[in-house]
């Protein structure tokens, strides 16, 4: 599987990047409360995943979802729009009232969430130690 680096910051070698991830997803998909959607071709071939979870929100205390990662290996044909969906679907389904998702402020898939209906609610700050 092509695991996406585009949320991590942190200084690590590809092995142990993918090593990492693998464990915190089999831990967190272990709880019922974490969901990890594949597209995948007719063949079986990898296409795309989303990584969605349900939490509270401590703004405004309401059940959420919150998508840590959403990828593509094609762009533009579909497979996005379809995994955000069947993100959308499963948090409605599980009860939450919301969804939310972090991006970089330089990714150009910002306009593709608005498009989507997200929109802009805060600004995160950060500061590396």
């Amino acid at each position: 599987m092509r695991i996406s680096r585009s949320f991590s910051r942190f200084q690590l070698s590809d092995e142990e990047y993918e090593e990492n991830y693998g464990k915190v997803i089999k831990s967190l998909l272990s709880t019922g409360e974490h969901k990890f959607f594949v597209a995948a071709d007719p063949y079986g071939r990898y296409l795309g995943h989303v990584w969605v979870c349900l939490r509270i929100d401590t703004v405004d205390f309401v059940p959420s979802a919150y998508i840590y990662d959403i990828e593509t290996l094609f762009p533009g044909m579909g497979i996005g729009s379809a995994l955000l969906e069947k993100a959308e679907e499963w948090a409605r389904k599980k009860g939450a009232r919301k969804i939310s998702l972090r991006v970089d402020v330089n990714n150009p898939a910002r306009k593709w969430y608005a498009e989507k209906g997200y929109s802009e609610r805060a600004v995160i700050m950060e500061k590396p130690l």
